[in-house]
């Protein structure tokens, strides 16, 4: 048993040369491989002093401190929103506005027979015309009104027109 132990240690010590050996090697063709290619050394040492980029046995382990040296830094980035564009804000501010406005037919109410009084006006669309040589931006506008009359009776229904615009091509 003692034998074979002597003997596993003496077979262990020869391969562990042979890995010193095999690592010794590779080292040095890798330096050959990808040092650099010419005769002159960049870093002249004078006698007796070691060149620290030659060797890099020296610096194999980190350096020991007693407390960590790198500090946490924490950043916040601010991102600037962007805004999605509207649909009619591809029209430029420049150009000359022509409005078609829609009113209902009858402006007469219907219940007391009076004349009925705007109450507001929507922009129902904005399409781009183009004649050449110019651009206009066309706003069709619903007006809506009602019966000042009927809404005074508590009596009777409110009553509310709205102009109709056409419906566009697409």
């Amino acid at each position: 048993l003692e034998e074979q132990l002597a003997h596993a240690n003496q077979k262990n010590d020869e391969l562990l040369k042979q890995i010193e050996l095999l690592s010794q090697q590779v080292r040095y063709l890798t330096k050959r491989l990808y040092g650099s290619k010419s005769e002159k050394s960049k870093y002249q040492a004078p006698d007796g002093q070691y060149s620290l980029f030659d060797d890099d046995s020296f610096f194999n382990e980190p350096e020991h401190t007693g407390e960590k040296s790198t500090d946490t830094v924490t950043y916040t980035v601010v991102r600037k929103r962007h805004n999605k564009k509207k649909r009619n804000d591809s029209f430029m501010d420049g150009l000359e506005i022509e409005e078609i406005h829609h009113h209902p037919e009858n402006l007469q109410c219907e219940c007391c027979q009076s004349p009925m009084t705007e109450i507001g006006s929507t922009i129902v669309r904005e399409e781009a015309k183009f004649i050449p040589a110019t651009m206009k931006r066309v706003q069709h506008i619903e007006h809506a009104y009602e019966c000042r009359s009927c809404k005074k009776d508590s009596n009777k229904d409110s009553q509310i027109k709205r102009g109709k615009a056409p419906q566009p091509a697409i």
